[in-house]
């Protein structure tokens, strides 16, 4: 009895490690069985049941919870299950390398920390076939299979555009010494606005849409802006800003 025993573990803990893999990271933004479509390990797009992810509106997991194919969608991240997309923890920390030399900003985008705790400065950009890697000093290795990304995330999700700074009018010759502002207000952009908010969410256009149709939304990892992008709402609805969402009530300041 005893020797049967000890044979029947092996077999047990070979169907878990195989329930696990079943289980393990798929392909990201595909439709799963739960209707959603998980970019990375935290963010996800909804499905509705025709079969394509729905990219108007981008959903995040609370802290500590991971894109899944359950039906409740974000699991917590104790359970040891990994997520169904992605690893993202280590985008953006300069910690992920040993010196703190870089931080990798997604799977082929990389930005320089020399020794300080977030990186800052230009973008660059790992050749084709190879992938940032933030235990390399290399900062760019090749690309193999089943490799473990530092940052597994798509490189059309990093906003890699700075805002220009801003400019100020010194009069020539003049007896006044102070300076003077332009009047001309510039329309912010979608990356400006988020600056300003510096979290997740829905904000309105910088000048506002007098008829309340445009939103920008900002998505922020890591004290990051990793997507700024400006939408529409749909037909007939219109954006609220205190709710950070369309509405089909009409704003009464709204054209």
């Amino acid at each position: 009895m005893s020797q049967k025993y000890n044979n029947f573990i092996p077999i047990l803990v070979a169907l878990f490690v195989a329930f696990l893999v079943g289980q393990a990271i798929s392909e990201c933004n595909v439709c799963q069985s739960n209707k959603v479509a998980c970019i990375n390990s935290t963010s996800f797009y909804l499905c509705f049941g025709d079969g394509m992810p729905h990219t108007d509106q981008l959903y995040h997991c609370l802290e500590g919870f991971q894109c899944s194919n359950l039906t409740a969608i974000c699991t917590q991240k104790s359970n040891q299950r990994p997520p169904s997309c992605g690893d993202t923890s280590q985008c953006g920390q300069c910690s992920a390398h040993r010196n703190y030399l870089f931080a990798c900003q997604s799977r082929g985008i990389f930005q320089m920390c020399y020794g300080a705790s977030r990186p800052t400065g230009k973008f660059g950009y790992c050749p084709t076939g190879t992938v940032c890697d933030a235990s390399s000093d290399s900062i760019c290795v090749s690309a193999v299979a089943n490799q473990k990304l530092t940052c597994d995330l798509n490189d059309q999700l990093v906003d890699t555009t700075t805002a220009p700074p801003p400019t100020t009018e010194i009069p020539g010759n003049t007896t006044d010494s102070t300076p003077t502002i332009p009047t001309t207000v510039t329309p912010g952009t979608p990356m400006d606005v988020c600056r300003q908010h510096l979290e997740t969410g829905l904000y309105v256009t910088d000048p506002a849409d007098p008829s309340c149709k445009r939103y920008i939304s900002c998505y922020f990892k890591n004290n990051i802006v990793v997507k700024a992008t400006e939408y529409d709402c749909p037909t007939d609805s219109y954006f609220q800003a205190e709710m950070q969402k369309c509405s089909y009530m009409k704003p009464a300041a709204c054209l």
